[in-house]
């Protein structure tokens, strides 16, 4: 009896250790919304990131790409590296004649993040996040607070997200600089097909606040999925704007500082 005890007990410290190393080998089944999960020590991953948002008052198109090495290392620490290119074709307006001008900025980041809760093991999983940003038109400090749980075939996160950017500008023939805060709440949401499909929902409340005070607000809902096999994952989500709070245009959504819609695809490859 002791002896099937024993067994038992280790079959299920197995399954446990296969599932809680199943969880790590896919650190996010989001695109927008991160989990507090990190890589274990020696794990690392390579991240392809493309997000396309169109729609304002104008022709408008963004492409950002963002190409992320990412290591574990160790005592629920992770740091990442990321390589970003961003190109903007927007509509311009010379004595009532249209045209189009395209911009392309390059930069690079580094991301810090520390996992102080398991969202397995603890009644709440809890992750700390630092990033900065160096572009060849502006700077920008991120953090993130990081909340997350799974309850059966659901997994919840929600993220509360801080940027201050800083970019310089001329006035007036002195270099002055220009300051813009956001503040986000993200909420997501992913239930699972099995262990390789997910469905999930996303929302994203964004603020944008010049001179300490509020100037756009917009609030982005959508659907996307998840797919992972042993060491490749892929995400894709749309994110369309569904009502905006601040800044308004007369269509009712932000159209002047935010996209009416955002696609963003992910995918990933750990060795």
């Amino acid at each position: 009896m002791n002896a099937n005890n024993t067994i038992k007990r280790g079959l299920f410290l197995v399954v446990a250790l296969l599932g809680i190393m199943g969880t790590q080998a896919q650190d996010r089944l989001f695109t927008y919304t991160y989990q507090s999960t990190v890589l274990n020590k020696g794990q690392r991953e390579l991240e392809s990131w493309h997000t396309f948002r169109t729609g304002r008052d104008d022709f408008y198109l963004r492409y950002d790409n963002r190409t992320e090495y990412e290591i574990g290392l160790g005592s629920n620490l992770q740091t990442a590296f990321y390589l970003n290119f961003t190109s903007k074709t927007n509509t311009l307006m010379d004595d009532s004649i249209k045209s189009l001008s395209t911009e392309n900025e390059i930069g690079f980041s580094n991301e810090w993040k520390l996992k102080l809760l398991d969202p397995v093991a603890h009644p709440i999983g809890l992750a700390l996040y630092a990033e900065v940003g160096i572009g060849s038109s502006e700077f920008d400090l991120e953090g993130k607070v990081i909340l997350d749980k799974k309850i059966g075939h659901l997994t919840i996160a929600f993220n509360g997200v801080y940027e201050y950017e800083f970019a310089p500008y001329y006035k007036n023939n002195e270099l002055d600089w220009e300051t813009e805060q956001k503040l986000n709440g993200l909420l997501a949401f992913a239930w699972s097909f099995g262990k390789r499909f997910h469905l999930t929902q996303e929302n994203s409340f964004n603020n944008v606040f010049l001179d300490g005070k509020i100037a756009h607000s917009a609030l982005y809902s959508g659907v996307g999925m998840s797919y992972s096999q042993d060491k490749f994952w892929v995400n894709l989500t749309l994110l369309p704007q569904v009502a905006s709070f601040k800044g308004s245009t007369t269509s009712g959504l932000n159209l002047n500082e935010f996209e009416k819609v955002q696609f963003r695809l992910l995918f990933s490859y750990m060795f």
